[in-house]
């Protein structure tokens, strides 16, 4: 405070504060279930003609709907996992599906 209030708010009072931030540089964003971790690297499963390769990636800010922004490792375009029932592996054959069945945007 410039000026201290001269009635503070009760201990335990809440309150809402909006920050006004400066924008983030344009970064790929993507689902945070995508990110996953092998040894010591954060990366997610990237197809690469028809196969997987683990293509570690440096993390941004995440937001609360699951996205986390990638400062570096994918390029706009790149294809990667987001959901797989199985253990991943580099080199496994992939079928690509756009959309889960009975799964909505």
């Amino acid at each position: 405070f410039e000026t201290q209030p001269e009635l503070l708010p009760p201990i335990g009072e809440l309150a809402e504060v909006t920050v006004d931030l400066p924008a983030l540089p344009a970064a790929p964003v993507i689902p945070n279930a995508a990110i996953r971790r092998v040894g010591d690297n954060m990366g997610v499963w990237q197809i690469v003609n028809g196969g997987l390769q683990f293509t570690p990636v440096q993390l941004g800010a995440s937001d609360p709907d699951g996205r986390m922004q990638v400062q570096e490792g994918l390029n706009s375009g790149d294809r990667f996992v987001v959901y797989s029932e199985k253990a991943l592996t580099a080199g496994l054959r992939v079928h690509v599906v756009e959309q889960l069945p009975g799964v909505s945007r």
